[in-house]
């Protein structure tokens, strides 16, 4: 009695040999994984002072305060 093939859907199977097998593409149904940890830039109090003195001389800030905490966020990605 012959025996069956392992997986009687290969290629094998169906009579291709590596010459002849069909070109496949792989493809993905999720995106792209972002990386596990992202690179961390430090962020200094010289970098938030200049970027809340940045938002002040726009003029579009508020408060020192409030250009601090925006300087802040903006420079920590939040």
């Amino acid at each position: 009695m012959a025996k069956k093939p392992f997986y009687s859907n290969s290629p094998a199977s169906k009579g291709f040999t590596n010459k002849a097998m069909p070109a496949s593409t792989v493809s993905r149904n999720t995106p792209l994984p972002r990386p596990s940890s992202p690179l961390k830039r430090e962020i200094t109090h010289e970098m938030i002072a200049k970027r809340a003195f940045e938002i002040h001389i726009s003029g579009k800030g508020g408060s020192q305060v409030d250009n601090w905490l925006r300087a802040e966020r903006e420079l920590k990605g939040l």
